[in-house]
């Protein structure tokens, strides 16, 4: 009875902080919400781990080394559960993408998951190579400023199970560096998914999947202290200045994707966008063009 009443106070008190968010007027920061963390004190997130030798979209352990060398340290990277159990870091399993990796196998064995080992085998453009989510745990432990975002792209609850499973698996023993995961949420319902496999400290809700209305986001980060950061696309952040005005105001930064083109960038950064997915900026070209892209509330 005492916890009935005890959640009903805080739900209470939550609707109450929501009022002046959802009514349209300049709300007060939430001093409840605690600061974001250290995670989102980066501007940059390095997209399909950010591009290499001007190549984008290969998830792959050249293109996290060239990177981390320009400075970035938060990596989004593809993940796809292989046939075997297995996370990888790529984008699909789409024909196109083996033509565009240059990746030559049997056509009836394109459109489908794939074994883990062929593909780690397998060089992008006869050069680079994939990871396996294992791989991703040694870079996390051998990197501790690391942070690795997730975009696993499962959207139900079967398969978003499977894939975190299967990230437990590759971190058994090493769980520590889990502290250090960030997984996106493409659901309200996601983050019960993902919580019941293990529950991490910091979300994003990414919203190129999501069909919630602006107030429905505002409702879940107020309920869901852990969800630190919204991401959407740049089209839509570039319309939605007072949503974002908003957020920030809650302590929840927003990210925009993909973005590397300098003048986009600082439009966003003039309507409050804290921080952007990029295959090919970095920290020092926003330097010389004097971008200043917003501080986090803190």
């Amino acid at each position: 009875m005492f916890e009935r009443l005890k959640r009903a106070a805080i739900g209470i008190a939550l609707a109450a902080a929501a009022l002046p968010l959802l009514s349209g007027s300049r709300p007060a920061l939430l001093d409840w919400r605690e600061p974001p963390p250290a995670w989102t004190s980066q501007s940059l997130v390095a997209h399909a781990m950010g591009s290499v030798d001007q190549l984008f979209f290969t998830n792959s352990r050249e293109a996290f080394e060239q990177n981390y060398a320009r400075g970035y340290r938060v990596f989004e990277v593809d993940l796809q559960l292989t046939t075997d159990g297995f996370l990888l870091s790529r984008h699909d399993w789409g024909n196109y993408l083996y033509d565009r990796f240059k990746q030559v196998i049997p056509r009836e064995q394109m459109d489908r998951p794939a074994p883990l080992e062929p593909l780690l085998s397998l060089p992008i453009y006869g050069r680079y190579h994939a990871m396996s989510f294992e791989q991703i745990v040694e870079l996390l432990q051998n990197h501790p400023d690391l942070w690795i975002v997730t975009d696993t792209k499962g959207t139900s609850e079967e398969e978003v199970r499977q894939q975190f499973e299967a990230m437990m698996r590759a971190a058994s023993g090493k769980e520590g560096v889990l502290e250090r995961v960030i997984p996106q949420l493409y659901s309200r319902d996601m983050l019960r998914w993902v919580e019941s496999i293990h529950a991490f400290p910091s979300y994003i809700y990414t919203l190129y999947q999501s069909q919630d209305s602006e107030r429905q986001v505002l409702d879940f980060v107020l309920a869901e202290p852990k969800v630190d950061a919204i991401t959407m696309a740049q089209d839509r952040a570039l319309k939605s200045a007072p949503f974002i005005a908003k957020l920030a105001s809650m302590r929840v930064p927003v990210y925009a994707h993909t973005v590397n083109d300098e003048t986009i960038i600082r439009d966003l950064a003039a309507i409050g966008v804290h921080g952007i997915y990029s295959d090919s900026m970095t920290y020092g070209r926003l330097e010389q063009s004097r971008i200043q892209l917003p501080k986090r509330n803190s």
